[in-house]
């Protein structure tokens, strides 16, 4: 067994014991004995899971399954996807499917300071039409809060996409102040028919907001 075959091994075992935060492991020597390996390598393996923040090893007490906060799951992913190669029609395919369907659950969580955050970020971006680079960044923005009023962690990994599409080899194009004045009035109205809970008309103006870009 190779180290990227004892990895793989590894993580199986702790998906079928459906492991969770603060459960201990067996010791080096007995995990080794268990995949037929050195205990060198499987050392080598829990000290890799180790640095990836998915194990803690404690001095006499032994090795335990960490608890991951979602920020550094969220960082690792971007980080990861950065470079991905996946394809930019790929990414749109993701980002329109999503923030589609997340479009029921902002209706029904939106808040009086999220929609007041909004109108500001619309308002900054009038403020800023003669500086495609702000503008396009409060553009960004605007889309991100939309999913972060769903207030769900996993939904929150997936901003990420949105993010990579907004990098400027994507949105150079859109730098002017026409195309900004074009996303001004389709943030209007989608934050609009969000607060008129009219789900079809904001999914409507998503589509015919997120395709041409």
């Amino acid at each position: 067994m190779d180290k990227r075959e004892l990895q793989d091994a590894f993580r199986a075992m702790l998906l079928e014991r459906e492991s969770q935060p603060g459960d201990k492991l067996e010791s080096e020597l007995e995990l080794a004995k268990r995949f037929g390996v050195s205990r060198n390598a499987m050392r080598e393996v829990i000290l890799y899971h180790c640095q990836m923040g998915l194990l803690e090893r404690t001095k006499n007490r032994g090795t335990f399954i960490k608890t991951i906060d979602p920020y550094h799951i969220r960082e690792e992913l971007a980080f990861r996807m950065n470079f991905s190669g996946f394809e930019p029609a790929e990414l749109k395919e993701t980002r329109l499917y999503l923030e589609t369907a997340i479009v029921p659950l902002i209706a029904k969580r939106i808040s009086p300071s999220d929609i007041e955050a909004l109108r500001s970020n619309i308002s900054s971006m009038e403020q800023n039409v003669s500086t495609p680079e702000v503008a396009d960044e409060l553009d960004r923005d605007f889309h991100l809060r939309l999913l972060q009023v769903c207030n769900n962690r996993t939904l929150d990994l997936f901003s990420q996409v949105i993010y990579l599409l907004f990098r400027k080899r994507y949105r150079l194009r859109f730098w002017t102040p026409e195309a900004m004045e074009r996303s001004i009035d389709f943030h209007r109205r989608i934050l609009d028919a969000v607060v008129r809970e009219d789900v079809k008309k904001a999914q409507d103006l998503l589509r015919e907001h997120i395709i041409p870009t």
